[in-house]
């Protein structure tokens, strides 16, 4: 068996596999076509393997905004077998072919179906990355990311994405391409310096609760560097733990990137009070807190998710100079 049939064989049921050793994930992608001529999306029998940096599966999630339609498309297009079992998947498929009408009513009764789940686990994956990388409270900060991890595990059992997390555990040993059959010809391949065996040693969540919590673990034992771009506030991650920026466009730009763009901004906002936005995340920290502490009372919840949402806008256009400090200053005291 090749090298990429084995691992297809693998994933062919849950999508997405991690590689912590080579910090990275392996995902298996069935490519799907608009005909435009024929007004039917067609399903490509031909499998893709895609390989990212472990992580990307996180911050993509957190950054998809799943109540907008486009948005859960793509992230579908992506990620389905992690959102659908293949056999469902294949079978909205006849023939390979789903008219476009037909495909558009899959995705929207899909996304109905996963919209508050999703919402759900984008609310807890917040509130763990805040307390135990981004936002640790004093009584944390001296304290390991991944120890604050034990540490809310054991005093907020109310964040079910924190429970048991299962996954399969897979160790193989494939060679580079096809070796050949007999002794002569597996040695004779092994000769010659191209060609090598690899190992793997693959951890194959068995639903998106497990990916995310795999992947939050990977990044708070600081194998990975996930980050939260000062220019558009999106999550990325970062080649080095000092990158402030990320590679996408830029708001309001066609083809300069965040990281482009950074440099400016950070002298621009080397001229700002700083001390707003100090003001700033102290009450995203006590929102933070409340809810955290608080996660069957509605006034917290909905007090934290609107504080944060709006505030995100305002950090933006506050560090852009269109916001001025004294009326970002007025709205968090008026909203604290």
């Amino acid at each position: 068996m090749k090298e990429n049939d084995y691992i297809s064989d693998i994933l062919s049921g849950l999508g997405l596999a991690i590689n912590e050793k080579n910090n990275n994930e392996i995902i298996i992608n069935y490519p799907i076509i608009l005909d435009k001529k024929n007004m039917e999306f067609v399903l490509d029998s031909n499998y893709k393997l895609i390989n990212q940096t472990l992580g990307t599966f996180l911050s993509d999630f957190l950054n998809t905004n799943f109540e907008d339609y486009n948005e859960f498309y793509l992230f579908f297009l992506k990620y389905s077998l992690s959102i659908i079992e293949l056999d469902k998947f294949k079978k909205i498929f006849k023939d390979g072919k789903c008219p476009e009408k037909d495909f558009k009513k899959f995705i929207l009764n899909l996304q109905n179906k996963k919209l508050k789940i999703y919402k759900k686990l984008q609310e807890q994956t917040d509130m763990i990355l805040d307390y135990c990388l981004f936002n640790p409270s004093k009584q944390a900060i001296n304290f390991k990311p991944i120890e604050r991890l034990y540490v809310l595990r054991r005093t907020s059992p109310t964040l079910t994405l924190l429970n048991e997390n299962k996954s399969a555990y897979y160790s193989v040993n494939l060679f580079s391409s096809y070796p050949g059959e007999t002794e002569k010809e597996i040695y004779n391949f092994l000769s010659n310096k191209k060609n090598k065996v690899i190992e793997y040693d693959l951890i194959i969540p068995y639903d998106i609760s497990s990916i995310i919590y795999k992947s939050i673990c990977s990044i708070l034992k600081e194998k990975i560097h996930l980050k939260i771009c000062k220019n558009c506030n999106k999550y990325f991650i970062a080649n080095i733990k000092s990158a402030s920026y990320c590679n996408n466009i830029a708001p309001g730009e066609t083809k300069k990137t965040c990281k482009d763009v950074g440099r400016r901004i950070s002298f621009e906002n080397s001229k700002c009070e700083d001390y707003v936005l100090d003001l700033y995340y102290k009450v995203y920290n006590r929102k933070s807190m409340m809810k955290l502490r608080n996660p069957d009372i509605d006034k917290y919840i909905n007090d934290f998710n609107k504080y944060k949402e709006i505030g995100k806008k305002k950090v933006i256009q506050y560090k852009k100079g269109k916001l001025s400090s004294e009326d970002f200053k007025n709205w968090i005291e008026k909203n604290s």
